[in-house]
């Protein structure tokens, strides 16, 4: 019962972005990159799908892919950052990028409501992307993709 992979065209120009996490640490992505990445995408409905994704990818590629997660927060008001980014310091160990605007998520062509995965090669194409909860087939799928781009390099 698996879904269908989405792979984007590789004529698509790399997503870059600068974002800062809940601990006001700033992550700027940019094109080449040293390793493949593994990013995951949600706002709050689908942050129950997050960890389906992470952890086995996690487990199986430990330090060799980079691993993170961006928050799709476009209608929380600023007068509520600080609140927020207080609760994802108390809830998470690991750094969450915090997308206020929404345009990041709006670059990636995100869907509202469920978690999105994407696998990106080092020079920022997007290999693979997967919405929903976790799958063996969808999970597969990942690793095929990771391991091809791991190949190339």
């Amino acid at each position: 019962m698996g879904r269908p992979a989405f792979a984007a065209s590789k004529s698509a120009e790399p997503v870059e972005f600068t974002l800062s996490d809940q601990n006001a640490r700033v992550h700027v992505v940019r094109y080449p990159r040293g390793k493949v990445s593994f990013l995951v995408l949600s706002d709050r409905a689908g942050a129950s799908q997050i960890e389906g994704w992470i952890a086995p990818v996690y487990a199986r590629y430990d330090q060799r892919v980079e691993i993170a997660g961006i928050a799709d927060l476009p209608n929380i008001l600023p007068m509520f950052h600080a609140l927020f980014r207080r609760e994802f310091k108390k809830r998470l160990t690991y750094p969450v990028m915090l997308d206020w605007s929404g345009d990041v998520a709006k670059a990636f062509g995100y869907q509202k409501g469920q978690a999105q995965v994407f696998v990106i090669g080092t020079s920022g194409e997007i290999a693979l992307k997967q919405s929903g909860p976790a799958y063996a087939a969808g999970l597969a799928d990942v690793y095929r993709a990771i391991d091809q781009l791991q190949s190339r390099r």
